[in-house]
């Protein structure tokens, strides 16, 4: 049956901030920010950009001049440093991920090429993410977004409820197990795969955001294996219903990358999906991520 799914541009309207400019991506998520040099941004500048990131979960940030020691700081006066399995981080800078495609490479296999919620099986997953575009193709390589928010308000109400007392088992072995060869295919990159001991647990299926107090579908195709006390023939229809509905475009924005472009994403409240259409054109990123809270109600 066909469904007819909107999302309503106030639900992404931009406030006025006096430190930056800021254009909403979309009706339902995102925002392109201009105007500011984050390396020079003041204490309550700063607290206007994480209110902006709060209201519209992902901001792609202009025009900007980082070295690696410019995004670790940045990255700190959003928190701490979150914990980075299964990928080496650069040397000297332990936290700061290269996210790098060259040009010669001889698949077309991306690194995080599916939609996902970052590290979602740790006990403490991050509650936002930082991804500098350092080098960037002419034209490809874009960032899907989605907000899961809007997702867990589209639902019934009845489904709503039976939802919030669901817990789901979140897993890296499909994107990190033994069995995970493309990590192969990445050849620049160091990935470690093989083992994933220690790395499963179970979070609520639907989640309190700690500061804005939504309730958040907290699911996602990559690293979500089940839903605790169901047989996979019960929890995968499940899980694959509530993964249609949070890739409706609808619900979701399309960043172009552009260098020089910061973007920061609340992990707690959205997936993301780096899109492979630029094989043969060299890419290069950073990436850092900041801890969060342990999940709850």
């Amino acid at each position: 049956m066909f469904e007819f799914f909107y999302a309503l541009p106030s639900q992404n309207r931009a406030a006025d901030y006096r430190s930056f400019s800021i254009v909403p991506a979309t009706g339902a998520i995102g925002a392109d920010v201009t105007g500011v040099d984050l390396t020079k941004l003041g204490e309550d500048g700063f607290a206007e950009l994480r209110q902006a990131l709060l209201a519209h979960k992902v901001l792609f940030i202009r025009d900007q001049s980082l070295s690696v020691e410019d995004l670790e700081a940045i990255t700190l006066r959003l928190g701490e440093f979150g914990r980075e399995p299964y990928v080496e981080g650069m040397p000297g800078h332990p936290h700061v991920v290269r996210v790098v495609k060259e040009a010669n490479e001889r698949t077309p296999v991306v690194f995080g090429g599916a939609w996902h919620t970052d590290w979602s099986f740790q006990e403490r997953p991050p509650a936002f993410t930082l991804l500098y575009g350092h080098d960037i193709p002419p034209f490809g390589g874009d960032t899907l977004y989605a907000n899961l928010a809007l997702a867990y308000e589209w639902l019934s109400p009845k489904l709503r409820a039976q939802l919030e007392s669901l817990d789901a088992i979140h897993s890296p072995e499909r994107a990190y197990g033994a069995e995970a060869k493309h990590n192969d295919l990445m050849e620049n990159m160091a990935v470690r795969y093989g083992s994933h001991d220690g790395e499963v647990r179970s979070h609520p299926l639907v989640i309190r955001h700690p500061e804005t107090g939504k309730k958040i579908l907290f699911v996602n195709p990559a690293y979500t294996s089940g839903i605790k006390g169901m047989r996979p023939a019960e929890s995968q229809p499940l899980l694959d219903y509530l993964f249609s509905i949070a890739t409706q475009p609808a619900f979701t924005c399309r960043m172009r990358w552009t260098r020089g472009t910061l973007a920061i994403w609340d992990n707690r409240s959205t997936w993301h999906y780096p899109v492979s259409d630029y094989h043969g054109m060299r890419r290069e990123m950073f990436r850092t991520t900041v801890v969060g809270d342990v999940p709850s109600r």
